[in-house]
């Protein structure tokens, strides 16, 4: 799997980022800040044990797990080229894509890859980029926050690029014409061996004209016609509709093709609230599920599958829920969809005696050798369900678990088969002490979420993050996360603080 970092709630909270990840919902904030970014040098066994991240996860029963102290830096590993979309540094190791924590109050303003290797990560060997460092131009208007980038390898050379949505002010006339004081575009900024570069220049997105404008949120990525070649879909700024940019792409920020697509939801909520799909995996092509914005707790979606032609532009529409994610379910080598109702009440218009679970339950769309996806019955009931899903070989048996993120905290991992009832494998949960650095925690702001999913160090079997951060801000919305667990499903593997990361080293 490759690593999930929150996604940025495009709807009321009401994926949750996808988390609409309504869990993730400050990420969107504006990127304002500065500070030192970059890596410095240090030896790589430089691993100091970090008493409240280790502490944390034994007292939560995570099981022995190294921990590593962060302030020390290696040299970022040199890698000769990679196909991972997720591979910021071509040594075909997934790397870990994290906020860096502000080192006073606010949203993070710097970005942090922690590289993956053949025994895993080691926060020690790390890439900390701050949004001047990715090459946008000295005008900018920072639309998208510190967190709002993708990576893939959108230029062939086996080097993944960071993209992100850079602004520009129109002016008078221009703005009162089009009812907008910024337009915005996604910006390249491209990568080398050694991981991404502080760039001189990013490279500006040729969209369909000089006036088109994007949706701030991060571009996803695909490849959409099996080609090998890297894709980005981009939501327009209306909202309305969205653009497919297939790779590869020129220098100059050009792709081979543009394809634009109308929004498959008629009517008054006709909008596009974001854009999930699946992880590339070899030259398959990778579908893509449009999620709805509606003024309803649950939006709807649309599938849409994919081709040697690309995407097409009609789909399936599936059930109701703000949490998406795909996977392999079953075990068949074939692409699956789970879609569930992450923590509101399934009566959009609310009856106040409704009990709190009522409507939290997943549903999942097997994919079958015809390219049609058929729904799994019954709906499989999550009590509690609170965020997005996330899927994850845990145990290397070809077949993928559901990670479902729960409102009190960590993850229930579920084994979904057609026909019938998930087996709950068993609930994924750390706390930290009552105790951080210094300060008292609340009892109900102990608890870690679920935060992505991939196997950094490519032995068959995923790992799962779960982060936390101090305050209300976290436990409610994801915000500020800086302490890390990377389990196997059960037990630690590595727990380690990202607060060093601040130091911009």
């Amino acid at each position: 799997m490759t690593p999930a970092p929150p996604r940025t709630p495009t709807r009321p909270l009401g994926r949750a980022a996808l988390t609409t990840f309504g869990v993730w919902a400050g990420v969107l904030a504006l990127l304002t800040g500065c500070g030192a970014g970059g890596s410095g040098d240090g030896p790589r066994d430089a691993r100091g044990s970090h008493a409240s991240a280790a502490s944390a996860g034994a007292a939560s029963g995570g099981g022995a797990a190294r921990g590593a102290g962060s302030t020390a830096t290696t040299p970022v590993p040199r890698g000769k080229g990679s196909k991972l979309p997720d591979d910021v540094n071509g040594d075909r190791y997934p790397d870990l894509q994290l906020p860096v924590p502000p080192r006073k109050r606010g949203l993070p303003s710097r970005i942090a890859f922690v590289h993956g290797s053949h025994d895993g990560l080691h926060p020690a060997a790390r890439t900390v980029l701050r949004r001047a460092d990715l090459g946008l131009p000295a005008d900018d208007v920072a639309v998208a926050g510190a967190t709002e980038v993708a990576t893939a390898d959108l230029d062939g050379d086996g080097y993944a690029d960071v993209t992100t949505t850079g602004g520009e002010r129109l002016g008078a006339a221009e703005a009162k014409r089009t009812h907008a004081t910024v337009r915005t575009a996604p910006y390249i900024a491209w990568g080398s061996a050694g991981g991404p570069p502080h760039a001189r220049s990013a490279a500006r997105v040729q969209l369909t004209g000089p006036t088109d404008s994007v949706d701030p949120q991060r571009p996803t990525v695909g490849d959409f016609n099996g080609d090998g070649h890297h894709d980005l879909a981009v939501v327009r700024a209306n909202r309305r509709s969205f653009l497919v940019l297939y790779g590869p792409f020129s220098r100059a920020g050009r792709p081979a093709t543009t394809v634009p697509y109308r929004s498959p939801f008629r009517g008054g909520h006709a909008e596009i609230g974001d854009l999930v799909a699946d992880r590339i995996r070899g030259d398959r092509p990778t579908d893509l599920v449009v999620h709805g914005l509606s003024a309803a707790a649950q939006s709807g979606s649309t599938l849409l599958t994919a081709g040697p032609q690309g995407l097409r532009h009609t789909g399936r529409t599936l059930r109701k829920g703000n949490s998406i994610t795909f996977g392999d379910f079953n075990g068949d080598a074939r692409r699956d969809v789970a879609v569930g109702a992450s923590g509101t009440r399934a009566d959009e218009g609310g009856d106040a005696t409704e009990k709190p679970d009522i409507g939290r339950t997943v549903s999942v769309y097997y994919g079958t050798a015809t390219g049609r996806y058929v729904r799994s019955s019954p709906s499989l009931p999550v009590p509690g369900m609170s965020g997005m899903m996330m899927a994850a070989d845990t145990d290397g048996d070809g077949a993928d678990e559901l990670a479902v993120p729960l409102g009190s905290g960590g993850a229930r991992l579920l084994t979904p088969r057609p026909g019938r009832l998930a087996t709950a494998r068993h609930t994924l949960a750390r706390t930290v002490p009552p105790r951080v650095d210094g300060k008292a925690v609340r009892e109900d702001e102990r608890a870690a979420r679920l935060y992505g999913a991939a196997d950094f160090d490519h032995d068959g079997k995923d790992e799962i993050v779960l982060a936390w951060g101090p305050g209300i801000a976290f436990s409610l919305y994801g915000e500020r996360p800086e302490r890390w667990w990377i389990t196997n499903g059960t037990s630690d593997k590595i727990t380690f603080s990202s607060r060093p990361f601040a130091a911009g080293r």
